[in-house]
C-alpha cells in the first residue's frame, strides 16, 4: 500500500477492494472521468449505492486531511514499520478537468443524512466568514477549486471583478489543488508578501482544501450518473 498505492485497484485480495481502491483512486486524481459504467461495476463487486457514496464521501475528505498535513509541515503522530517513500517535487501537477460538468448526482448525498448535515455545517464555517480572508476572498478560491475539479454547480471565477491578490491566491490554490506534494515554504513567498500572516495563509490553504472536498464529491456524484 505504501509502495504502490495505485496497484490496491489490480492486487488487492478481494473484487469488492480492488473497486473500492480504484474508486478512490480516481476521485483523487479525476473524478470527473467517472461514468455510469464505474457505478455498474460496482455494484456487480458487491457494492451497493450507500458503499459507493461512502468512498466518494471519506475519499474526498482524506484529500482534505493530507492536504491540510502538506500544508502545515505536521509529522506523523502514529508509528509505521516503514516509511512511505519521499516525495519528488518534480513530479507534475494532476491535469485539471478539461471542462465542468454539471448534472443530477447518481446516488443522493441525503441518503447518509449525518455526513450531509456535517458537511453543510463546515461549508457554511469555512465559506460565510469574513476574517482571516474577506468573503470575496473565499469565494474566488472556491471557484478556482471548482474549475480545476470539473465542478459546473459553482460560478466562475470570471464572474468576479479583478483584485491585485488574486493571482496571489489562485496561485496558492493551485499547488493545493493539484500538486500538494510541491507545497514548501516558498510555496508561501508571495502571501507573506502580500502581508498574510501565519492565521490567514492556514485559512488560504483549509479554504482550498475544504473547496476540493465539497467539488469533489459533487463531481463524482454527477460524473456516476454520466
Amino acid at each position: 500500500m505504501i509502495d504502490e498505492p495505485r496497484a490496491l485497484a489490480v492486487s488487492a485480495p478481494s473484487t469488492r477492494m480492488k473497486m473500492i481502491a480504484e474508486l478512490a483512486t480516481i476521485i483523487t486524481a479525476a473524478p470527473w472521468t467517472l461514468t455510469r459504467r464505474h457505478l455498474s461495476r460496482a455494484h456487480a463487486a458487491g457494492l451497493g449505492d450507500e458503499d459507493v457514496l461512502h468512498v466518494v464521501t471519506l475519499a474526498s475528505y482524506f484529500g482534505h486531511l493530507n492536504r491540510i498535513a502538506d500544508a502545515t509541515g505536521v509529522p506523523l503522530d502514529y508509528d509505521v514499520r516503514r516509511m512511505p517513500p519521499a516525495i519528488d517535487p518534480s513530479v507534475e501537477p494532476w491535469s485539471a478537468a478539461p471542462e465542468t460538468l454539471v448534472g443530477r448526482p447518481a446516488i443522493e448525498l441525503a441518503r447518509r443524512p449525518q455526513t450531509a448535515a456535517a458537511l453543510a455545517e463546515w461549508r457554511s464555517y469555512v465559506f460565510y466568514r469574513d476574517t482571516p480572508l474577506t468573503r470575496r476572498q473565499r469565494t474566488l478560491i472556491a471557484r478556482w477549486v471548482a474549475t480545476w475539479l470539473g465542478d459546473g454547480g459553482i460560478s466562475p471565477p470570471t464572474d468576479l471583478t479583478i483584485n491585485p491578490l488574486d493571482e496571489v491566491l489562485r496561485s496558492v490554490a493551485e499547488v493545493i489543488t493539484l500538486a500538494p506534494w510541491r507545497i514548501s515554504d516558498e510555496t508561501y513567498v508571495p502571501l507573506r508578501a502580500a502581508g498574510f500572516d501565519d492565521a490567514t495563509i492556514f485559512d488560504v490553504c483549509a479554504t482550498a482544501t475544504s473547496a476540493g472536498v465539497f467539488s469533489r464529491i459533487e463531481v463524482s456524484l454527477a460524473a456516476l450518473g454520466t
